[in-house]
């Protein structure tokens, strides 16, 4: 008898235990966290590091004039569900050019930790565009994704090129020559407009420029060798002996630092010193002096 009630007892506790409800497994299933949605220009410089692209070039010989197309690929290592619109993807090589437009219109969204590709972003791109000097953006030159250099070789073009510091100085200086041009432009159309409002008439002989006038519109060089342009650069690199540095040649002066990286200004000519854009920070490109 004895026997039998243990049993009826035992039956019932394990029938009592299966009614049961997990309450911890529940309450997991029930709190799932929301992703949240972000466009990149939203995105602030630090997340924005964390998203990786990568321009391919692409011969199509079913165009005229060696026309490439470009497929993108985008990694998004952030936790937000990044979006893009299409149409804002921008080839650019500087202020003063017509920007190349996206071939492509609609939305792109892409999980967090996920990756996803564009075919044919852009359609119509000639080989010059992969030469030193270009930009892919999103929206503006306010948010370079790559340099352009050397899209069409197998690699492709990606974010990390945007630390190459010989691309930095080449894309600065071209942004630089192209304003200074604008403005020698605008200056010259303006003293024109005012010699011909304020003088009428003017003699043929004075109007023949002079050895005088051509060479005091040369460049002035101020800074004539690599040593000059290490003592210029030393109290903006917060150096006090301009022995340490390095000064390496580049387009209208030097490159001077202590181990040629991001640290490192430009010495023009001039004597002018220019930081160059720090990627990695989100320092913008500006002049010391």
């Amino acid at each position: 008898m004895l026997k039998k009630f243990i049993v009826f007892v035992f039956i019932a506790l394990s029938m009592s235990g299966c009614g049961s409800t997990p309450t911890n497994k529940s309450n997991k299933t029930a709190t799932s966290s929301k992703i949240t949605s972000m466009y990149y220009h939203q995105l602030d410089k630090k997340e924005q590091s964390k998203v990786f692209f990568t321009f391919k070039a692409l011969a199509d010989d079913s165009q005229n004039d060696g026309k490439y197309i470009i497929d993108m690929q985008v990694k998004n290592n952030t936790q937000y569900q990044l979006k893009f619109d299409l149409s804002k993807f921008i080839l650019s090589k500087d202020k003063s050019s017509t920007a190349i437009k996206s071939a492509k219109q609609g939305k792109l969204s892409i999980g967090p930790h996920k990756m996803k590709t564009v075919a044919e972003l852009f359609d119509s791109v000639t080989v010059d565009n992969f030469k030193r000097i270009g930009e892919f953006c999103y929206l503006s030159r306010d948010f370079v994704l790559a340099y352009s250099y050397q899209a069409d070789k197998d690699r492709g073009a990606t974010t990390d090129n945007l630390k190459l510091k010989f691309l930095i100085v080449e894309n600065v200086n071209a942004e630089r020559k192209t304003s200074e041009s604008k403005t020698a432009d605008q200056n010259q159309s303006a003293s024109s407009s005012s010699e011909s409002v304020n003088t009428p008439q003017v003699s043929q002989a004075s109007t023949q420029p002079t050895q005088q006038s051509q060479a005091s519109s040369a460049p002035v060089h101020v800074v004539n060798s690599a040593e000059q342009a290490k003592q210029i650069a030393a109290p903006f690199l917060n150096v006090y002996d301009a022995g340490g540095l390095r000064a390496t040649p580049v387009d209208d002066g030097w490159q001077v630092g202590p181990q040629m990286t991001y640290a490192d200004v430009i010495v023009h000519y001039n004597g002018r010193v220019f930081s160059p854009a720090n990627p990695a920070t989100g320092q913008p490109d500006h002049w010391l002096n």
